[in-house]
């Protein structure tokens, strides 16, 4: 079909302010949040796409679909792109149908305590007009000014604020609503709803959510703990979660983070590692959980009030904020059972020794006894050569974590070679067949979550 004829049908469906094809915008979509020098892109292959079409409703949605199927064009979905791992990059080109302009409220029936959203609305605003009506969701990442719900349902959600006390986005979803690849409209209930949940987009576009949401707690409480050393620290959150304490958020950060942060102007504690905990509810159960939190440290560990109060009202720049020392940030996002946390710790600091590379550490604890663990490295993308080996690094971390029980969390493109590690084989097979079943010809989001694209210059070293 000629390029005009193409262009006119989508115009028809979208209207012509809805799609681009200007240089610039083609350039600005081939990444995400993470640094992507061109020389990455050209490593990869990544291709740019033809078209950006921003639609607003599952119909544009299935009647573009439709099209891309019959003349077997790639499409990639993205909105926020507020993850680094790569999973929107068109590494194909084709089409984009960025969905930041379906950010709609559909319903919300606070009896039933549940809302439907569609999948372009950030988690702020979802949880401001939320607010409004005495409530609030279960879960939402750090991430919320710019992080969408869809985005986060599709790269997994397993930890964020709120998932220790709530549990991850998948307990959350009450139905989606999804375009798959043939551009079938399906209404999709749990249990199979859980297929598209860290699906990345592979097996279809997910159009209207709807969530369980939660009365508005009476009181947030925040807490903050000083360690000398991430075995104690992480000691005490085992303990607290042996004693059934549910904690509403539990963020760990080590000392280079704060070095970084003080150096940035900020008033920060002196520990080697330091615990902020979140607790909120009524305001007696918070009071006794606290009582219950601190009989578990010594008097010394707990931080000043003003300490903990601060961090809770930078919790949605805190991983971000230090980027300004960069000027790029290499942050990694690695999940793991939470015994396993010190050790992969003190593994990174010796190999950042050892590589004479800096490199600091945060967590957030997830549902269950899980943490995701964000080890991070400053760097600079313009230096090309240089970059490319803290990149290398960074590989390099996640393959020994791989050996200690982590695994990365997201897949996207850069986590793709992980792929034998995160999946047994049989599972992965299993998988694959599903986005075969619903993908049959590698149309939606290819190169992702099922195949390895890794170049072979790329491809880190075996756990």
């Amino acid at each position: 079909m000629p390029e005009s004829d193409l262009l006119k049908d989508f115009i028809a469906i979208c209207g012509q302010q809805n799609i681009s094809s200007k240089e610039l915008d083609l350039i600005a979509y081939t990444s995400d949040l993470a640094s992507l020098p061109p020389l990455i892109k050209q490593i990869y292959k990544i291709q740019f796409p033809k078209y950006i079409i921003r639609p607003s409703t599952s119909e544009e949605i299935s009647k573009i679909i439709k099209i891309a199927v019959k003349y077997k064009i790639p499409f990639t979905v993205r909105a926020g792109a507020s993850s680094g791992n790569g999973g929107v990059i068109p590494i194909d080109g084709g089409l984009i149908l960025d969905l930041t302009q379906m950010q709609e409220i559909l319903n919300i029936d606070p009896r039933s305590y549940q809302v439907t959203v569609q999948p372009g609305i950030t988690w702020a605003k979802l949880n401001f007009e939320l607010n409004k009506i005495g409530c609030i969701t279960g879960i939402y990442p750090s991430s919320s000014p710019s992080a969408t719900v869809g985005g986060f349902i599709s790269t997994g959600g397993y930890a964020g604020i709120g998932a220790p006390k709530y549990g991850p986005i998948g307990q959350q979803v009450q139905k989606l609503q999804v375009v798959l690849p043939s551009g079938e409209v399906s209404n999709i209930y749990p249990p199979l709803s859980s297929l598209f949940i860290g699906a990345e987009g592979t097996l279809g576009v997910i159009t209207e959510i709807t969530l369980a949401i939660y009365p508005k707690s009476q009181i947030v409480y925040p807490l903050a703990f000083g360690f000398n050393d991430i075995d104690s620290a992480v000691s005490l959150l085992q303990t607290i979660i042996k004693l059934g304490l549910k904690p509403y958020h539990v963020m760990l950060f080590d000392k280079y983070f704060f070095d970084i942060s003080k150096a940035l102007g900020l008033k920060v504690p002196k520990n080697e590692i330091v615990v902020f905990l979140t607790l909120e509810g009524t305001e007696l159960a918070v009071q006794a959980d606290a009582e219950k939190i601190r009989s578990s440290f010594s008097e010394t560990n707990e931080l000043p009030k003003e300490i903990a109060d601060n961090e809770w009202d930078r919790r949605f720049k805190a991983e971000l904020y230090i980027k300004r020392a960069g000027p790029s940030l290499i942050l990694l996002e690695i999940g793991t059972p939470l015994i396993n946390v010190p050790q992969i710790y003190k593994t990174f600091q010796e190999m950042g020794v050892r590589e004479k590379t800096e490199l600091g550490f945060c967590g957030i604890l997830g549902h269950g006894s899980t943490m995701l663990c964000m080890p991070f490295i400053l760097t600079d993308e313009r230096k090309g050569m240089d970059y490319l080996k803290v990149l290398s690094f960074s590989r390099k971390l996640v393959s020994k974590a791989i050996r200690f029980g982590g695994y990365p969390y997201g897949i996207g493109l850069w986590g793709s070679s992980y792929l034998p590690y995160i999946y047994e084989q049989e599972k992965l097979k299993i998988i694959s067949n599903i986005k075969h079943l619903f993908d049959r010809n590698n149309l939606c989001n290819p190169g992702k979550i099922t195949e390895d694209r890794t170049p072979e210059q790329m491809r880190p070293p075996k756990p």
